[in-house]
C-alpha cells in the first residue's frame, strides 16, 4: 500500500502536485523560514563535511595532478564542487595550495572557473529533485540509511559516508519545509509587489542576493531559498534569477577572508576569483531578459514546462559557462594584470632598482648599474647569514632574504647577458665575469644559509657546558665578518673582510676542537658531534662564500686588483678558509 502511495507521487508531472495555499501567520513564516534554512544548512553542513572526509585526500590529489592544462583544471575543479558539494571548500583549496606553492596561480585560476560551474549542481538538486517528488518520501530513507551508517559503520569513510547521506536526506526536509511555508505565505502576499520594475529592481535584488550569501555564508542556501520562492508564486523568474547572480557575487566574501595573510599569488587568486564572478555577473544582469527568454525557448524545443525551479537551474549553469568562455580570452591578460599588483613586501624589494635598458647603451654606466644591484644582493645574503647566528635561527627572515636573492638573480645574469651581447673592452669583459662570479658566491652562500639553518633548527643549543661559550663566539665572530662583509656600509674594504675572516676561521677551529674533544671522551654522543660538525661546516661555508662576494665587489669598486683578490682566494684555500 505505502508503495503504491510513493510510486504514484514519483509518477506525477511537477505542476500536478497541490500546494497548500492556506494563509499562514507572520508566526508561522519566521517558524518555517528559520526551521527550512536551519535543515537545509545542517543537511548542506553534513553532506559537505561527510563527501570531504568520505573521500579523504581525493580532493588534494586531484588538485596535484590534475591541472596540469587549463581545460584539466576547469574540469577538475567542476568535479571536485560536484563532489563536496561546496565551491566554498574548493576556493579555500585552491588558495592553500597557491599559498603553499604545490599549485601555480595560472592552474588554480581554472580551478576557480570550473568550481563556480560545478557549484551549480546544487541549483539543480534543488529543481530537479526538490519539486519532482514527494520529498519527506524521498528524504526520509537518505536520513535513516545514513544515521545507521554513521553511527554503526566500522570504519571512518564508512561512518562519513553515512554522514554525507543522512546531510543529503536532511537537505531536502528543509527544502520541503520552505516549500510548504513559501506556498502558504504566497496565498496572501506577492513579493513581485514590492520589487521596483526594470534595472533598478534587478540590481536592487542582486544585492540582496549578495548580502544573503555573506551573512549566511552558503549560496546553496540561499539558491534554494530563492527557488522555492519563485517556485511558490512570490517572484518572478527575472527577479529570482537576479537573486542567483548576487549569490555568485556572494561568493567572494569567503576567497577574501582565506587571502588574508596569504601570499601574493594566493590573494591574486582570490582577486581572480572576485573579477571572474564580478564580470560574470555584470554580463549576466546585462543579458538577463534575453538569457531567460532563450532558455523559455529552449525549454519549449524540449517540450518541457518551463517550471521556474528548472528554469532558474539552467540561467545558473548557463551564466556560469558563458563567464568561462568570457575569461578564456582574457586569462593571460588577467595574469599579467594580477602579477603587477598584490605584490608583497619581500617582492618589491626583490625588483631590480639599478638594472634599466637605458643605461645598457652605455656600458660603463651599466656595469656600475650592475655593482649597485649586486651591493643589494650582497646584503641579502650578509643579513640571512647573520640571521642564522641566533639561537634559534631566525628560520622565517632567512627565507625572506634567500627569496629575495633568488627573485632578484635571474634579472641579474639577464641584465649580464645582454651587456655581454654588446661589443666591449677587455676591461668591461673582465667586470662582467667578476659580477657573474660576486653573484655565484651569493647564491653559494645562501645555500649553506639554508642548509644550516634547517639543521639548527634541529639541533638546538649546543651540548655541554663547555663548548656553549667557544660556540658563541664562532657565532660573534661569524656576525662581525657578515657586517663587514655588507657593501652598503661606508667602511666596508677587503682588508676588513679579511681580518674578520682569519678571526672567524680561529674560531671555527677551536669550535671544532671542543667538539671533537668532547666526542674523543664520550661525553656526547658521537653522532650528536657529527651533526655539529656538520653544522658549523656549513656556516664556514657560507661565510667563505660571503668573503669571495666582497672580494669581487672590491674589485669591481677598484679596491682590489683582479690579482691580489686570486691571491687573497688561493692564500684562503690553501689556509682552509675560502
Amino acid at each position: 500500500m505505502r508503495c503504491t502511495h510513493l510510486s504514484t507521487h514519483l509518477s506525477t508531472p511537477p505542476e500536478d502536485l497541490p500546494l497548500d495555499t492556506t494563509a499562514l501567520t507572520p508566526f508561522d513564516v519566521f517558524a518555517g523560514l528559520a526551521g527550512g534554512i536551519g535543515l537545509f544548512l545542517l543537511g548542506m553542513h553534513m553532506l559537505t563535511e561527510g563527501l570531504k572526509l568520505a573521500a579523504g585526500r581525493a580532493l588534494e590529489g586531484l588538485l596535484e595532478r590534475g591541472t596540469a592544462t587549463p581545460l584539466r583544471g576547469l574540469g577538475a575543479g567542476m568535479t571536485m564542487t560536484a563532489l563536496v558539494q561546496s565551491s566554498t571548500a574548493v576556493t579555500v583549496a585552491s588558495i592553500g595550495f597557491v599559498n603553499t606553492g604545490l599549485l601555480s596561480l595560472q592552474n588554480a585560476m581554472w580551478v576557480i572557473f570550473g568550481s563556480n560551474v560545478g557549484t551549480t549542481l546544487n541549483a539543480w538538486l534543488v529543481a530537479a529533485l526538490g519539486f519532482s517528488f514527494k520529498i519527506d518520501a524521498f528524504a526520509l530513507p537518505f536520513v535513516g540509511f545514513g544515521a545507521v551508517l554513521m553511527l554503526a559503520g566500522r570504519t571512518v569513510r564508512q561512518r562519513a559516508l553515512g554522514q554525507a547521506l543522512a546531510g543529503f536526506g536532511v537537505l531536502f526536509l528543509g527544502i520541503d519545509v520552505l516549500k510548504g511555508t513559501f506556498s502558504g505565505f504566497g496565498a496572501t502576499m506577492n513579493l513581485q509587489d514590492h520589487i521596483a520594475p526594470g534595472f533598478t529592481g534587478w540590481l536592487v535584488l542582486v544585492g540582496i542576493g549578495t548580502l544573503l550569501t555573506v551573512l549566511m555564508q552558503a549560496s546553496g542556501a540561499v539558491i534554494a531559498i530563492i527557488i522555492t520562492a519563485a517556485q511558490g508564486g512570490l517572484m518572478s523568474i527575472e527577479a529570482a534569477c537576479a537573486m542567483v547572480i548576487g549569490t555568485n557575487i556572494g561568493t567572494t566574501s569567503t576567497a577574501l577572508l582565506s587571502a588574508l595573510g596569504a601570499t601574493s599569488n594566493a590573494r591574486r587568486l582570490a582577486a581572480t576569483h572576485v573579477i571572474f564572478n564580478l564580470v560574470t555577473g555584470a554580463m549576466a544582469i546585462a543579458m538577463l531578459p534575453l538569457l531567460v527568454s532563450l532558455l523559455g525557448l529552449l525549454r519549449g524545443w524540449f517540450e518541457q514546462p518551463a517550471t521556474p525551479a528548472v528554469m532558474i537551474a539552467m540561467f545558473h549553469t548557463v551564466f556560469n559557462l558563458l563567464g568561462v568562455l568570457l575569461m578564456m580570452p582574457l586569462a593571460r591578460p588577467l595574469l599579467r594584470y594580477l602579477a603587477g599588483h598584490f605584490r608583497s613586501r619581500e617582492e618589491e624589494i626583490a625588483r631590480p632598482r639599478h638594472l634599466d635598458a637605458p643605461s645598457l647603451a652605455v656600458p660603463d654606466l651599466a656595469l656600475r648599474a650592475l655593482r649597485l644591484e649586486l651591493g643589494r644582493t650582497q646584503s641579502f645574503a650578509v643579513t640571512a647569514l647573520t640571521a642564522a647566528t641566533r639561537v634559534p635561527p631566525d628560520e622565517p627572515w632567512i627565507e625572506r632574504q634567500a627569496s629575495a636573492l633568488d627573485a632578484l638573480a635571474p634579472a641579474i645574469s639577464d641584465y649580464v647577458r645582454k651587456l655581454s651581447a654588446m661589443r666591449l673592452p677587455p676591461t668591461l669583459v673582465e667586470g662582467l665575469a667578476h659580477s657573474l662570479r660576486a653573484l655565484q658566491y651569493q647564491e653559494s652562500a645562501v645555500i649553506a644559509v639554508r642548509q644550516a639553518c634547517a639543521l639548527a633548527t634541529t639541533l638546538g643549543s649546543p651540548p655541554g657546558s663547555e663548548i656553549e661559550p667557544i660556540a658563541i663566539a664562532f657565532r660573534q665572530a661569524t656576525g662581525a665578518l657578515a657586517a663587514s662583509a655588507d657593501a652598503a656600509r661606508d667602511d666596508f674594504s677587503a682588508a676588513a673582510v679579511a681580518i674578520r675572516l682569519e678571526e672567524t676561521e680561529l674560531r671555527y677551529q677551536a669550535f671544532k676542537e671542543a667538539l671533537l674533544l668532547e666526542g674523543a671522551h664520550a661525553r656526547i654522543d658521537i653522532r650528536v658531534m657529527q651533526d655539529w660538525l656538520r653544522l658549523a661546516s656549513l656556516e664556514r661555508r657560507a661565510i667563505e662564500q660571503v668573503a669571495k662576494a666582497a672580494r669581487m665587489l672590491a674589485v669591481l669598486d677598484g679596491d682590489l686588483t683582479p690579482q691580489q683578490a686570486a691571491a687573497a682566494d688561493e692564500n684562503a684555500d690553501n689556509n682552509g678558509t675560502g
